[in-house]
C-alpha cells in the first residue's frame, strides 16, 4: 500500500534540508493542532491551500511543490 504524503515526508525528518524543515513543521502542527489533520492531506491543491492559510512563505511553498512532485513519482512507481 502506498504511503500518505505525510508518511512519505517522514524520511526527511532528520535531514538538514528544506524538506526536513517542512516535515518538522508538519509534525509540529500535528502535535499542537491535531484537529487540522495535516497528516491526512491527500492532494497538492489541499496542501497548497493549507500552507497559504497558514501564511507559509514562498520558499516553503516552493519546497512543498518539489516534495509533492517527488511524492507523485513515488506513487507512480508504487502503482
Amino acid at each position: 500500500m502506498a504511503k500518505t504524503f505525510y508518511e512519505f515526508m517522514l524520511k526527511y525528518k532528520d535531514k538538514d534540508t528544506a524538506s526536513g524543515d517542512l516535515i518538522r513543521d508538519m509534525m509540529h502542527e500535528l502535535r499542537i493542532h491535531p484537529e487540522e489533520e495535516v497528516d491526512k492531506i491527500d492532494s497538492e491543491e489541499m496542501f497548497m491551500h493549507y500552507l497559504r492559510n497558514h501564511y507559509a512563505c514562498r520558499e516553503c511553498i516552493a519546497t512543498a511543490k518539489r516534495c509533492w512532485q517527488s511524492y507523485r513519482k513515488y506513487l507512480e512507481k508504487a502503482a
